[in-house]
């Protein structure tokens, strides 16, 4: 008696784990054969579009940096030789018990010369920006540069440019944006070195060189890898 009772017992368990293991193996079956339904088409391609993203964007960061050391090297020219706005600067007599002063004889203030630095800098720096090219972008694709976008720090002969609106990259399923700041070392420190340029014997100090950067190709200078708009 209790052995039949308990086959029964044994019977009754079996019989829906064996009949949830059929519609388990059924189940498995069914989506095991239509597996290529549930694949993306394309797999791997958004990965690579956002790694393509990226390089784009430090290559157009690579092309500002150089940019801003060139520029900054052709304001540091002009305002030796007193060339665009720092020709007419105002100035505050060195010897201020003394009448009748003499422009030589005279020095701009810090602010008046950061001023003309920033926007000499800024114009020539746009001029530049205006002039590169992504060729890897595709239709109805863009990457914008701001212009007139930096605020200029010195700082130990560095030249650090803080942006103010970002870089952006805008495409069908990606929007990219980075902040193009930059830091350049320009062996020139504005806040004193300055000072000595708008003195009379100023006039026979050498001009510094214009200095290529080692991420662009020996067959091209810096000023004319910017002019071809980053393109090698």
């Amino acid at each position: 008696m209790n052995k039949t009772i308990k086959t029964k017992k044994a019977t009754m368990i079996l019989f829906p784990v064996a009949l949830f293991i059929m519609v388990a193996l059924i189940f498995f079956y069914v989506n095991y054969n239509s597996k290529d339904k549930f694949q993306p088409a394309n797999v791997g391609d958004a990965q690579m579009s956002i790694l393509e993203t990226y390089q784009q964007a430090e290559k157009a960061l690579l092309y500002i940096d150089l940019s801003a050391k060139y520029s900054a090297n052709k304001t540091i020219e002009d305002l030796k030789n007193k060339k665009g706005s720092f020709q007419n600067l105002d100035c505050e007599p060195l010897d201020k018990s003394s009448e009748n002063q003499e422009q030589e004889d005279c020095i701009p203030t810090k602010k008046q010369v950061y001023d003309a630095f920033s926007a000499d800098f800024n114009s020539c720096l746009d001029d530049y920006l205006k002039e590169y090219k992504e060729t890897e972008l595709k239709k109805g694709e863009e990457l914008i540069i701001p212009k007139n976008n930096y605020d200029l720090l010195f700082k130990e002969n560095h030249l650090i440019g803080i942006a103010i609106q970002n870089l952006r990259i805008n495409k069908k399923n990606i929007n990219y944006s980075i902040k193009p700041s930059f830091n350049v070392n320009i062996d020139f420190d504005l806040s004193e070195g300055y000072l000595s340029y708008f003195k009379q014997e100023s006039e026979n100090e050498e001009e510094p060189e214009d200095e290529g950067s080692g991420e662009v190709p020996e067959k091209f200078s810096t000023e004319e890898y910017i002019k071809r708009g980053g393109l090698i």
